[in-house]
């Protein structure tokens, strides 16, 4: 049993709902894939109805063939008192919806299809009433030993026997992708164990009911071929073989046994068969085992095996494409991890290159400042303040001092053009030496061509 489920899918919509539940088309997140999820409360359910849930799950757990719907898992919701059962999603509806379907057209089903769903039910019946998958080889094998009547051949567990009980066309499920048929809703299915050969209680729906069932006798799984007929009957005629407007009616029409014959656009063997399973005489009426010897059934029998490996692989190619994805997308992620972890160290890099080269910078104009100065000081001798200036306070101390030499530079109209420096003193015809004044800016020339080659 497994906790906590629910939270591993999504409700994507209502399909059904019942006296006891609801029944939910859900999608699983991992991989996208639909279910279906019912929904079973059991607060109202008196001892005999949790017991019949809680058998619909044990049945279901020992089925797998690829004609039955797949059970997943279920989980235990104590304070909700519900229980959740999880199974395979068929896409195609069901058989009253094709039956419906053909009806509000008014066209029969093809002859074909009506086999291939009669050849897979009986595929799933076999399985249920012994408890072990059809196998041709082995059938043959009883047929030329004289045992077409065997109910119970040698070779399968005849330990438990599974009646379905309510096989109808609302539980026998289409598929989209592929022509495979599926038997599902095992809620009224028995379970019997072989020294009690005959069951006694029975709930069902009218229409499909046996004769021995409705006369409250015991009854073997002979009940669900007799139920299969009319289903088969329905599919060809697009209408059950028992009507009446009561129950009681009903009732008396299937202990006699007496029908509407098929269409006659419809294989003489087909309709053979389909007679011989609503047949009233117990001892008259086939069973699985003796159906699927019938020469007519081995070719879709063939293709059934076929379309099952089909399924198959296209379910195995589905899981590959799942992972291939994930790979996909975690190769995707990595590619992005590792750009932007490039980006990142890019950007470190570019930070870490911009700080070098204001650094550069600053130590440059240190030592430019430095040499400017020491320049400046050479030039106006001692007057000059060592203390490092800016430009501005450099400009203003040099016009002070070359002011007080020069009274003409101090007059108003001369103070209206800045001095720019050592140079235009040379102009004024200051009392300057060249070649201290050459060398000073030399280096700075020197220093510019330097910093210049540092950007």
């Amino acid at each position: 049993m497994n906790v906590g489920l629910s939270s591993q899918f999504v409700a994507l919509e209502l399909i059904g709902r019942g006296s006891f539940g609801s029944v939910w088309k859900v999608e699983r997140k991992t991989d996208g894939k639909w279910f279906v999820r019912k929904e079973v409360s059991y607060m109202k359910m008196n001892a005999k109805e949790i017991s019949q849930v809680i058998a619909e799950f044990r049945i279901l757990s020992e089925l797998s063939h690829p004609n039955i719907v797949k059970y997943l898992h279920h989980e235990h919701i104590s304070e909700n008192k519900t229980v959740n059962l999880y199974m395979e999603y068929c896409d195609g509806g069901d058989l009253s919806k094709l039956i419906r379907t053909h009806r509000r057209n008014k066209e029969y089903i093809s002859e074909e299809k009506i086999w291939s769903i009669f050849t897979q039910v009986l595929l799933a019946l076999y399985r249920c009433h012994y408890g072990t998958d059809f196998t041709a080889s082995k059938e043959f094998e009883s047929l030329n030993k004289g045992n077409r009547r065997t109910q119970n051949p040698s070779w399968v567990d005849s330990t438990r026997v599974i009646i379905h009980r309510d096989i109808k066309p609302d539980n026998i499920f289409l598929m989209n992708n592929s022509n495979l048929v599926k038997l599902g809703d095992f809620g009224l299915a028995k379970i019997l164990d072989q020294e009690n050969d005959f069951a006694k209680t029975y709930v069902g729906t009218p229409y499909y009911m046996s004769p021995e069932v409705l006369l409250d006798q015991p009854y073997s799984p002979l009940c669900d071929i007799w139920s299969l007929g009319c289903v088969m009957y329905e599919l060809c005629a697009l209408r059950p073989p028992f009507q009446a407007t009561t129950h009681l009616q009903l009732q008396q029409k299937i202990q006699e046994g007496t029908f509407p014959p098929l269409p006659d656009v419809f294989s003489p063997r087909l309709r053979s068969l389909i007679n011989a399973c609503i047949t009233i005489d117990l001892n008259q009426r086939p069973s699985t085992h003796e159906l699927l010897q019938e020469s007519c059934f081995n070719v879709y029998i063939k293709e059934v095996n076929l379309e099952i490996r089909e399924d198959r692989l296209n379910e195995r190619e589905r899981k590959l494409k799942i992972r291939e994805n994930k790979l996909i997308l975690s190769e995707e992620g990595i590619v992005k991890q590792l750009n932007e972890e490039l980006e990142f160290q890019r950007k470190l890099l570019e930070q870490e290159v911009e700080e070098i080269r204001k650094s550069y910078k600053n130590e440059f104009q240190f030592v430019l400042e430095q040499q400017v100065q020491q320049a400046l000081s050479k030039i106006l001798g001692p007057q000059y303040n060592q203390k490092p200036l800016n430009r501005n306070q450099q400009q203003k101390q040099i016009q002070q001092i070359y002011s007080r030499q020069d009274p003409q530079l101090s007059s108003p109209k001369s103070q209206q053009a800045q001095i720019q420096g050592p140079r235009e003193l040379l102009k004024r015809g200051a009392n300057i030496d060249r070649n201290n004044l050459r060398r000073p800016l030399g280096l700075i020339d020197e220093e510019q061509q330097q910093y210049n080659r540092y950007r």
